[in-house]
């Protein structure tokens, strides 16, 4: 049975303790939105679901989590108390847990979310100790997904929303998604939406709606690295940033549009015919790239060693992805 099936099976009899990790940051939510449905509902939901964050500055006291769970819950069953981002969760909120994993109140829902448990510290594995202390009363939930199950999540968004899904449309938005499950279903979403109910998302739809359309920005960021216009390139950046789009997911574009700016700019260097070129730029954008990389040629190798660095370092960074991001499109203006 699918994980997040049983879960909601489970809710007749919720546990006191969920813990919630693994990489794909939309099973996380779903398995999280599935047991705040099951748990608080009606008029006093509001007075009964709190959310904490590990590691947040803004919160006057990290432990506060601690006195919410045992607070009553307010005309109702139970209170759902949420803690996510356990992986920037520091000692004295680990050991607190540790020590409320022990002893739960049953009134109370917490809800232990994030991608992983910190790093053991001292000799001294505490994620560990906290899993098995929810073992006993609660649930330990490790949510992770293959190729094939990305697949199928997207296979299944389409049938809910009404929609065909060809297999190679699907192939295309695995490519430009890259392991971003939540960017994967937001363009399926975004497709199904264009066609219509009862619609097909074709190859040709994608390459209108995530290609033509969606990535229009952030070839607006690789036009004006190829240019060396940092400030332009930031602009445009921050802008992406704001409005909530992953740096994962803009880091494929870029990463994919320069490997097409590359392919375009070697095409003229040899005299192919750019209908032979087997690029997949939209005519406009490949003229404006002419025009640059004529009057400025691009480095490959400098290009795709970058590309290989801020992977490794975005997979890694303690920093931060944004960050460590803003710093990789800085080095390619001044290339």
């Amino acid at each position: 049975m699918d994980p997040l099936e049983a879960l909601a099976m489970g809710l007749k009899k919720p546990a006191p303790i969920y813990v919630v990790v693994g990489g794909e940051s939309v099973l996380r939510r779903q398995a999280v939105a599935l047991i705040r449905s099951g748990i608080v509902s009606g008029a006093v939901a509001a007075f009964n679901d709190a959310t904490f964050t590990a590691g947040s500055a803004s919160d006057s006291d990290p432990l506060g989590f601690v006195e919410i769970c045992r607070t009553a819950p307010m005309m109702t069953a139970h209170r759902l108390v949420v803690l996510r981002q356990i992986e920037d969760a520091n000692t004295a909120l680990l050991e607190a847990l540790l020590t409320y994993a022990q002893a739960p109140i049953d009134s109370t829902v917490l809800v232990v979310t994030g991608e992983k448990f910190p790093s053991a510290t001292g000799g001294v594995d505490r994620g560990l100790r906290i899993q098995n202390a929810v073992k006993k009363t609660g649930t330990v939930l490790k949510l992770e997904i293959d190729g094939p199950g990305r697949a199928a999540l997207a296979r299944d968004t389409a049938k809910r929303m009404g929609v065909t899904l060809d297999a190679n449309a699907l192939m295309i938005l695995q490519s430009l998604s890259g392991d971003d499950l939540s960017a994967l279903l937001g363009d399926v979403e975004k497709c199904a939406n264009f066609v219509g109910e009862k619609g097909r998302i074709t190859d040709a739809v994608v390459e209108e709606v995530c290609v033509s359309t969606a990535d229009a920005d952030t070839w607006g960021i690789t036009n004006a690295i190829i240019a060396r216009d940092r400030n332009r390139a930031l602009e445009t950046l921050h802008r992406l940033l704001e409005d909530g789009e992953p740096p994962h997911k803009l880091l494929g574009g870029i990463a994919w549009q320069l490997r097409q700016v590359l392919t375009l700019q070697d095409g003229l260097r040899r005299s192919i015919p750019e209908a032979q070129m087997g690029l997949r730029m939209h005519p406009k954008a490949a003229a404006a790239i002419r025009t640059l990389v004529q009057k400025r040629p691009v480095s490959p190798s400098a290009v795709l060693e970058e590309i290989a660095q801020v992977n490794r370092a975005m997979n890694s960074s303690r920093a931060g992805d944004r960050r460590v991001f803003e710093a990789w499109v800085v080095r390619l203006t001044e290339l």
